[in-house]
Formats: C-alpha cells, structure tokens, sequence
C-alpha cells in the first residue's frame, strides 16, 4: 500500500505477467492470461461501482476534505476547468457524471484522491506492514479507519486496490468477497445534465414603446371611423324621418 496518489505512484490495473523463472509455455501460459485478464475485468467493473454507490453527503465530504493537490489531480482527471473544483454543492452532480464516463485509469486515480484520508490512516496504522499486509493485519487496523470515515470510504479504497497493481491486491480482494462489511451498494442517480435555457431576448424600450402608440393610435383610429359611422347613420334617420313628415303635410 501507498499514501502517495499521484500520476506518477498510484498503480494502474494489473497486467498478466511472467518472470523469469515462468517454466509455464504455450496453452497454460494462455490460460493463466486468460483467468488474469478476466479477474482485472471484474476488479475494474468493482471499481467503477464503488464509485457509482458513493451517496451524496460522502462523495461532497471526500470532495470538501481532499488536499488541493488531490483537488488538482481530479479536475485533471475528469477534464474539469480548476474553477469548477470550488462550486461546492454543484459540484457533486458534476463528478459523478464525469465519473460515469472516465476511463479505468482516471476512476483510479479519482478514487484515490477521495479515499485520500482512508489510505492515509490506514498505512499509517500498518506501519512497517503496509508494503504487502495479510488479511489479519487489516483486520486488525480497519475498525478504527471505519469508525472515523465510515464504511463507504472504507469499502471504495479496497475496491480501488483491488484493481490496481499494487501487492495487496489480493487481500483486498478476498476482504471484498469474503466480508459482509464491505459489500458495495447500489448506484446513485446519475443527475441528467442541465440544459442550457435559451437567454431572453433583450428588450429594445423604444421600440417597445413604438409599438404601444402604434396600437394607442389604431384604436383611436378605429373610435373616430365608429363615431363617424354611428353620426352618419342618425342624420340619415333624421333626414328619412323629416322627408315622411313633409309628404304627410302635402297630401293634408
């Protein structure tokens, strides 16, 4: 185990190797790659839903607690701009959708920046032992790591050891198999990303005013034709009424 993180420390997924002293050729050798090849499948698919299970309030508290260094490290891992490391609650969504997306070797990377404080006590803890400890030695170290950053954290550091290369992968592995403690949970809901609303146009106020006295005008326009209409048909009622009333007269 290693408390150092950075690109150039933090072992990346396990290749299939042979020393020199592989008496193994030929079809064994090929199956022996097989089984490895598909063990680092799994690790890695491990991995990637430990980070996928991390709830809201550890995710934004391994966020808020990492150095600046490993602030750093995760925006360039992510592809992020710096500025967005320091949007606080905003940023949670953000990182998990990146999360979702990243490859193998940036989830590791992040997952060893979040469980930044774990691997920290928990090498300190070992000691002499970190190098290479046995499942008693974690046993015997892990309940303190737990009670201080809780189970998830815990449980997301040996899902990030086990698919690395590091000399305790396999005893990280055997603990996430083998003990009902670090069982990982299901994912979180990823939050669909915000569609950018469309700004609203701007506001031309004099043409907004333009256009109210184009319309103030109208009506009154409009008033004047009804009142013109309205008189014209009353002198016409007066002018049939008086013409009935002459001819009355002249046939008297």
């Amino acid at each position: 185990m290693s408390a150092d993180t950075t690109d150039e420390d933090t072992p990346g997924p396990e290749t299939a190797e042979t020393g020199p002293g592989d008496d193994h050729a030929g079809h064994d050798h090929d199956e022996h790659s097989e089984e490895d090849e598909a063990q680092a499948e799994i690790d890695l698919a491990r991995m990637a839903q430990a980070l996928a299970a991390l709830d809201e309030d550890t995710l934004r508290s391994a966020l808020a607690d990492m150095s600046e260094k490993s602030r750093l490290d995760v925006a360039s891992q992510l592809q992020l701009p710096r500025a967005t490391m320091r949007l606080g609650d905003a940023l949670v969504p953000l990182v998990r959708r990146k999360l979702q997306t990243a490859g193998p070797e940036h989830q590791l990377q992040v997952l060893f920046a979040l469980a930044q404080h774990v691997n920290d006590q928990t090498v300190e803890a070992l000691g002499s032992r970190s190098e290479e400890p046995t499942r008693e030695d974690l046993l015997e170290v892990l309940p303190d790591v737990i009670e201080k950053h809780g189970l998830t954290l815990v449980t997301l550091m040996l899902a990030g050891y086990a698919a690395s290369d590091a000399l305790a992968r396999p005893v990280m592995r055997e603990l996430l198999e083998t003990d009902d403690r670090f069982v990982i949970g299901p994912p979180v809901e990823v939050e669909a990303k915000p569609e950018l609303t469309p700004a609203a146009p701007k506001i031309d106020k004099a043409e907004l005013e333009a256009k109210r006295e184009q319309r103030r005008t109208a009506k009154e326009v409009k008033r004047a034709a009804e009142i013109r209409d309205r008189e014209a048909r009353v002198a016409a009622d007066a002018k049939r009424r008086q013409a009935v009333h002459e001819a009355k007269r002249k046939t008297r």
